[in-house]
């Protein structure tokens, strides 16, 4: 019996989720700008930067995954918390170059662990079931980053410090939730975890594992939204940045949408239903690729958002819930950090090798190469389903 007692609030567990993602994104938006007109870096030295700012937050990740089933997971969020206002005082303080960036690596770091450990805790919700937890975990963690996004724009031309101060009275909020809310009884799952090694089956780790390694994959793509295409629109195609910083308003917007409606229509109820987001996901995320070498104004580009959005509002919150259904209560904390490190990867290798096809063949190859590989991650996800799905044992049934 994998119980708990009461579990996680999925209230505050929501609310945690919403506060770290809207304080992230006063952060990251406006990376690779900052970096290239205020520091006047050059977009391998970006891809670097930003590379470094992902590894960090893979490792955290991974590392606070596990943490989380060795010891007490509420001092590892408080500390994690704590560590996040003091960089962002950091950042107050210093934000040139190169400092900016060894902040930044260590934010990444810091990041990771949080998003970890709050993917963690969503496994101890027991008033619902794990595909809508991690359904509303996404959803809250996007619509987190519609308010900062629409923030950036606007704030961005009276300073990047008043970013950081947003930021830092966020974590200050995340701080009292966390220190009130989520100290939670963990007794019987220590028990199981302490009374015996296990082990997951064979096809379930396989699935566990090609199912990550396919989100990897997916985010290097995703990841020349985040880089590239905001050094694209507004120094190669002279569009403004309030364009750019539109387009993940309307990428939070529409997945607040997509995953409201998903959720009223009770579409993560069943098994087939989370298939099918998969793979329909996955096909539409590479699709938008295709849209974006014929883009020379915000309309092109606002139309490709929108089909990344409902392949990433459909596929992308089912892989941690397919994790959650495949791995026994002792293990959920280390595969749920590998879940959340998967996009740190991708965003880690994303920029750079994105940096690298811009320099030898211009923007338009990387488009179609990310179009490429996305349809890579299609096919290995959908063998792996199909041949090994029916061989696994299932810890969250419904």
């Amino acid at each position: 019996m994998q119980s708990i007692g009461k579990g996680m609030s999925l209230r505050w567990l929501l609310a945690a989720s919403f506060i770290n993602s809207f304080a992230f994104g006063f952060i990251w938006p406006l990376t690779s700008v900052y970096l290239y007109n205020e520091l006047y870096q050059t977009l391998v030295t970006i891809g670097w930067v930003m590379m470094a700012n992902a590894v960090g937050q893979a490792i955290g990740s991974i590392i606070s995954g596990r943490l989380f089933d060795q010891f007490k997971p509420y001092r590892l969020i408080q500390f994690g918390v704590i560590t996040m206002i003091i960089l962002q005082i950091a950042f107050i303080l210093w934000h040139g170059w190169p400092t900016y960036a060894i902040i930044l690596t260590l934010v990444g770091f810091f990041g990771g662990w949080l998003t970890a450990s709050i993917n963690a805790y969503g496994t101890q919700v027991r008033s619902h079931d794990g595909r809508f937890v991690f359904n509303m975990l996404y959803f809250m963690s996007n619509f987190g980053m519609v308010f900062s996004t629409a923030l950036v724009g606007p704030i961005y031309p009276f300073g990047i410090t008043w970013l950081f101060v947003l930021a830092l009275i966020l974590y200050v909020v995340l701080f009292f939730i966390v220190h009130s809310k989520f100290r939670i009884n963990l007794g019987s799952y220590k028990r199981e975890q302490q009374s015996s090694k296990v082990t997951l089956p064979k096809w379930n780790l396989l699935l566990v594992y090609s199912s990550i390694l396919g989100l990897v994959v997916l985010w290097i793509s995703y990841a020349q939204w985040q880089g590239n295409l905001s050094v694209y629109m507004n120094s190669v195609l002279k569009l403004p940045l309030w364009q750019y910083s539109m387009l993940w308003t309307i990428n939070g917007a529409l997945i607040a949408v997509i995953q409201l409606g998903m959720n009223a229509l009770n579409l993560s109820a069943n098994r087939r239903s989370m298939f099918v987001q998969i793979f329909l996901g996955i096909v539409m995320f590479g699709l938008s690729f295709l849209v974006l070498p014929f883009s020379r104004h915000f309309t092109g580009f606002a139309l490709a958002m929108v089909i990344t959005t409902i392949g990433e509002a459909t596929a992308f919150p089912m892989i941690p819930a397919l994790v959650n259904e495949l791995t026994p209560l002792s293990l959920k904390g280390r595969y749920q950090g590998l879940s959340a490190a998967a996009p740190s990867v991708g965003r880690a290798v994303g920029p750079l090798a994105g940096g690298f096809i811009i320099q030898q063949q211009g923007y338009s190859t990387l488009f179609y190469a990310a179009a490429a590989l996305t349809f890579v991650a299609f096919v290995g996800v959908l063998l792996s389903i199909v041949l090994g799905y029916r061989h696994t044992v299932r810890y969250e049934e419904s």
